[in-house]
């Protein structure tokens, strides 16, 4: 589809009145993946003004699955947003074969379920990665217009992190994506750096919205370290520098050269190392960071959401990896929980990724290339030796926070694309 045609298109269309929203992701209530939490809250803001319903699945973390005997799905309400849970397999998702079967059991019964439904338009995100092309079905049968909500770039994330080679299978796939792109009303997405990867397959700039993750200023607030009980609950000292990750630990995380680094430095420096969150990767990590000898280091889980700001308020600097060649094809949101912390980080990212742009257009953190052992030794010997600078970061951080990235400014650029359809419709 060419520009003049979108411009026809949008030339001859009626005002129409928006009031159900369908929305599909896999991940969603009472999931604790950062994914499922964002959208969450994100329809607990729209159900205010919209009928929100969601295509939900089951959790990989939370058991908790209440289906009637041999039904396909089930329904549950969460604050006013309808919730129609489908039943698919749940396999653990760090074997592929696993995962898969969860993606396509997932795609099928959603599929089956958002047939039974009558949307005024279709939003879908990312998980599984091919609900793209899904909705866009969805959305064509149902004569809707559709949104789609690119969390990560597929299958670009897969190819980075090598669990997929470049064949006939990952390019029809790539084509599967770059064809729900193109036809879609609008394409969310999380960043700049992801605004880039997208026009470089194609998608016009006027389609694309850069809507990024947010925080809650009002519950994740600085914390002073001397008042902050978290590292004492946990059986450390707070005079020691502390150095935090806290997330998911997934594929999409390496790790091995910050744990190498931190190796080479702990007889040098008193520094505690702490992890906390789950995922697929922890078990690998744990491994690495016995094998280098790192005796300083703890593994935690998730914390609550009511002790987040007193967990991420006890980190000196906050770790935000990502593996090279993953610049805008993700984006790590766990920088916006840091920031509202008034906390600086570390971004071990390439250096057209997010984390890596806001350190530098605001300094609110530090950035360093993921593979340099040498910088981020460097780098984090800067930290030790400059905490007053980390501290005026870390108040930058904040600035930027309640001004740019909390939810009720982010959730508002929301709402305005919404409105948006109610001046126009697409003829399908």
């Amino acid at each position: 589809m060419d520009r003049s045609s979108i411009t026809q298109n949008r030339a001859s269309v009626d005002r129409m009145d928006l009031k159900h929203i369908l929305i599909i992701n896999r991940s969603f209530w009472p999931d604790i993946e950062a994914t499922g939490q964002f959208l969450t809250e994100l329809c607990e803001h729209l159900v205010k003004k919209y009928r929100v319903t969601v295509i939900a699945g089951r959790s990989y973390y939370v058991k908790k699955d209440i289906f009637e005997p041999a039904a396909f799905y089930g329904k549950e309400k969460l604050k006013g947003v309808e919730i129609l849970r489908a039943r698919h397999t749940v396999f653990w998702k760090g074997s592929l074969i696993g995962r898969l079967l969860n993606w396509f059991t997932y795609g099928i019964l959603t599929f089956f379920i958002a047939l039974r439904t009558k949307p005024d338009v279709v939003i879908a995100c990312t998980d599984p990665p091919f609900l793209g092309i899904l909705a866009l079905i969805v959305s064509r049968i149902k004569s809707v217009p559709f949104i789609y909500n690119c969390r990560d770039v597929y299958p670009d994330v897969v190819l980075e992190l090598g669990h997929l080679k470049p064949n006939l299978l990952s390019a029809f796939f790539d084509s599967l994506n770059k064809k729900a792109f193109k036809r879609a009303s609008y394409v969310v997405c999380l960043g700049h750096s992801m605004e880039s990867r997208l026009k470089a397959k194609g998608v016009f700039s006027e389609r694309i919205k850069v809507i990024s993750d947010w925080t809650d200023v009002s519950v994740i607030q600085p914390v002073p370290k001397e008042e902050n009980p978290f590292l004492e609950s946990v059986g450390l000292k707070k005079e020691n520098f502390t150095i935090m990750y806290s997330g998911n630990l997934g594929f999409s995380h390496n790790f091995h050269s910050i744990l190498h680094s931190l190796a080479l430095m702990q007889e040098r420096f008193l520094f505690h190392l702490i992890f906390i969150g789950e995922g697929v990767g922890k078990t690998k990590l744990m491994r690495d960071a016995q094998r280098f000898g790192l005796k300083n280091i703890l593994f935690l889980p998730y914390q609550t959401k009511e002790n987040l700001r007193f967990s991420l308020s006890a980190g000196d600097l906050h770790l935000v990896p990502l593996g090279k060649g993953l610049a805008g094809a993700s984006v790590p949101s766990k920088t916006y929980g840091i920031m509202a912390a008034g906390r600086p980080y570390l971004a071990l990212t390439d250096r057209e990724s997010e984390p890596a742009y806001l350190a530098e257009e605001f300094g609110c953190g530090l950035w360093v290339s993921p593979d340099n052992i040498k910088a981020i030794t460097q780098t984090i010997e800067w930290a030790f030796g400059h905490q007053d600078k980390l501290k005026e970061m870390g108040r930058v951080a904040r600035r930027i926070a309640e001004t740019q990235f909390d939810k009720s400014v982010v959730i508002d650029q929301w709402h305005k694309i919404l409105d948006a359809f109610g001046d126009f419709q697409k003829n399908y």
